[in-house]
């Protein structure tokens, strides 16, 4: 079997300041043909499950297109998805295909065009009106009607922390295969909910809503050899997403229309009827700070999910920060972390033990708080570059570009040049911090932090402070999402 493989996956907040551009698909991931192998190979990706899963079969050859992929932030701008469209869909090597798989993110957003990922699509799809196209999405994915007409297979992350990328993308390879050698042709269900489900209380590696979600969906699904292929993947959609297609929701893979219909209106009922367990309630980060958790040598990290960059933060608010500053933290506290790529450029100049008088924070939004003053010394600069050693995105290489590691106060503040969040122990292994002997850690993180920290520290709470990922939506300026999408109701029958 011979298979197309190309990648678009980028998460856009549409109320971030930070647009993204080339060079931060090119700080990621930016590869394109037989290179993709060298960067993916035993990795935890996507690109990854791909290559694992042609290797374990042996009558597969993979043909790679382009594969973009950049943290998230604010909305693509809009040349670098055309160039991304453009080489996917025009690909020279894509002539001779059984089957095409397309690993997308779901709510990439351009600076002109709010649906790129259907735009890759129908492109593809009037290019290859017969072949047999499927993709993996990633759980927060905001998927269109459009985009969904072109596909003739599904899957999404079923975890979150998602550490179960590569195994999506097998599954999607598995509805290809069955395809190209059945002749068979699915289709792709949609049924979505009137409702953004916030992704606070979304984790699956712990009792909650969305576990059992996809613990049912899972169950009703049927992929194996021999019956006729029915397949439910929920996904939360992306509250940050200003666009129409946020809403929650499943796709449902199918032979059969009306076994398809009736599996996902099943799953989007559980959905619903769960929505109200969704709804977050976080502390303020100087209610948190002012009951010091980190008593009787309680080791503790809280996180500020508003400014997580994997929700599309912008590594510049200063809540979290301030609030540590003001509420006399234990000696050995670590921040992590400001993207400030001016203030590493002086704390490289200056050099090791340097004291700088800087100010951390409000660079580049003031909305949600002003910068504030401090006096560092330099206590190390890195060139910002780690291999992952944990669950998420395992063996990837990870660049920040330089860094540089402050202490102010009580507390080291790890200054970065690029805005990635610090989900591995590689991320502080760098800066030659060992968790082990922190007392707390302040950090701009939220869900994907469990995958590899879990289990180092006492406790883990998140707080809420302002930011571009804030718990209370109704405070960020919507134009394209109904507002009662953002309501979720204790009990779906009194809607």
């Amino acid at each position: 079997m011979r298979i197309g493989v190309g990648r678009l996956w980028h998460e856009a907040n549409s109320f971030s300041v930070s647009a993204t551009d080339l060079a931060e698909f090119e700080a990621r991931e930016w590869v394109r043909g037989e290179a993709a192998r060298g960067l993916y190979e035993g990795t935890a990706t996507e690109p990854g499950g791909a290559l694992a899963w042609a290797k374990a079969r042996g009558d597969v050859e993979l043909v790679f297109s382009r594969c973009a992929s950049a943290a998230p932030a604010g909305p693509v701008v809009q040349a670098v998805l055309d160039r991304v469209v453009a080489e996917i869909a025009g690909e020279p090597a894509f002539d001779r295909l059984d089957g095409l798989y397309l690993s997308l993110h779901g709510a990439s957003i351009g600076t002109e065009d709010l649906d790129p990922e259907a735009t890759l699509l129908q492109a593809l799809r009037r290019r290859f009106p017969d072949l047999p196209i499927v993709a993996s999405f990633d759980m927060h994915a905001c998927i269109s009607e459009e985009l969904v007409a072109c596909l003739n297979g599904a899957t999404v992350y079923r975890t979150y922390p998602h550490v179960d990328m590569d195994k999506a993308a097998a599954s999607a390879l598995e509805m290809l295969a069955r395809m190209i050698e059945t002749g068979c042709r699915p289709r792709v269900l949609l049924r979505t909910i009137d409702r953004v489900l916030p992704s606070f209380n979304m984790r699956t590696d712990s009792p909650g809503p969305m576990r059992e979600i996809e613990d049912l969906a899972r169950a009703a699904s049927q992929e194996e050899p021999g019956a006729p292929l029915l397949a439910a993947y929920p996904f939360a959609s992306f509250g940050y997403a200003d666009v129409p297609a946020t809403n929650a929701g499943v796709l449902v893979t199918c032979e059969d229309d009306e076994a398809g219909a009736r599996l996902a209106d099943q799953v989007a009922a559980e959905m619903l009827a769960r929505q109200a367990a969704f709804r977050p309630d976080l502390p303020p980060a100087r209610a948190l700070i002012a009951g010091r958790p980190w008593a009787n040598g309680r080791r503790i990290a809280l996180l500020e999910p508003s400014d997580n960059p994997l929700s599309g933060g912008i590594g510049d608010t200063p809540g979290l920060f301030a609030a540590g500053l003001d509420g006399a933290v234990p000696e050995g506290t670590v921040f992590a972390f400001f993207c400030d790529p001016d203030l590493v450029v002086r704390a490289h100049a200056a050099g090791t033990d340097a004291a700088l008088d800087v100010t951390l924070g409000g660079r580049l939004d003031e909305r949600f708080g002003a910068a504030v003053p401090c006096k560092a010394v330099v206590r190390a600069v890195t060139d910002g570059q780690f291999r992952n050693v944990g669950p998420m995105e395992r063996g990837m290489t990870v660049n920040l570009g330089p860094t540089a590691l402050l202490e102010v106060g009580p507390m080291r503040v790890i200054v970065t040049t690029g805005c990635q969040s610090p989900n591995d122990h590689g991320y502080f292994h760098l800066h030659g911090i060992d968790l082990a002997e922190v007392p707390l850690l302040l950090a701009k993180a939220k869900n994907h932090f469990m995958a590899a920290f879990a289990d180092a520290f006492d406790d883990i709470h998140h707080c809420e402070t302002p930011g571009p990922a804030m718990a209370d939506v109704s405070q960020l300026p919507f134009r394209h999402v109904p507002r009662d999408r953002l309501t979720l109701k204790e009990d779906q029958r009194e809607s």
